[in-house]
């Protein structure tokens, strides 16, 4: 027997209405990203230790929970404070540790062994010289990049945010060596990552010092 296919696709059009199956399903809107909860006076860190807080100048993590707050013991300072002037980092010029390392496109050589004097070889492009490292702080406070001339621009910026600092000061160094010859000063934070560029500069290699002025 010919079924009628009239009759059928109706039938068929009737079932579908009667169980919704004929009707789009609702889209479902992604959740938005949670805002950062140390913000506005800092941002987050999300590490395999655990999250923290990195908050701004005259701020601190609040004791419960995810927060920066009002720091009630902060007094501004008034200007950078160089310490010794290089008198400390000039030692290492002469006595080391010593390190070698060399700039590449294919990693980010790491230069924050403690009081090391670094000879930093960088690469050339363009027809001059630059170079990218890492450096993580072990300590909050005032550091001290010394070079062993003015003459390479340094760049220093924090990794997970890709934040560029703006130095806290710039000095030549007091007259205790020749290896050493002038110093940028940053105020950077504990277990912060930075990434910190050499150049462009003319010079295919340069002496370096970081310290931290305690």
């Amino acid at each position: 027997m010919r079924l009628n296919l009239r009759a059928l696709l109706a039938s068929c059009a009737v079932a579908a209405s009667a169980c919704g199956g004929g009707e789009t399903p609702p889209s479902v809107e992604p959740e938005p990203h949670a805002e950062d909860p140390c913000a506005p006076n800092g941002h987050i860190h999300r590490e395999a230790e655990g999250d923290w807080c990195h908050c701004n100048k005259g701020h601190v993590a609040a004791p419960q929970g995810l927060a920066c707050e009002v720091d009630p013991d902060y007094v501004p300072s008034e200007g950078f404070d160089f310490g010794d002037d290089g008198e400390h980092a000039c030692w290492h010029v002469a006595h080391g540790p010593y390190v070698t390392v060399t700039a590449t496109t294919s990693r980010n050589p790491r230069v924050d062994d403690f009081h090391t004097h670094y000879t930093v070889k960088l690469r050339e492009e363009n027809g001059q010289y630059t170079g990218t490292f890492s450096y993580k702080a072990f300590a909050s406070g005032d550091f001290v990049v010394y070079l062993s001339t003015p003459d390479v621009p340094v760049t220093l910026v924090e990794t997970a945010i890709q934040t560029q600092l703006t130095p806290a000061g710039t000095k030549p160094t007091g007259d205790f060596c020749s290896g050493l010859r002038h110093m940028v000063g940053y105020e950077l934070t504990d277990r912060v990552q930075y990434t910190l560029t050499l150049g462009p500069t003319s010079l295919p290699e340069v002496g370096m010092v970081i310290e931290h002025l305690q």
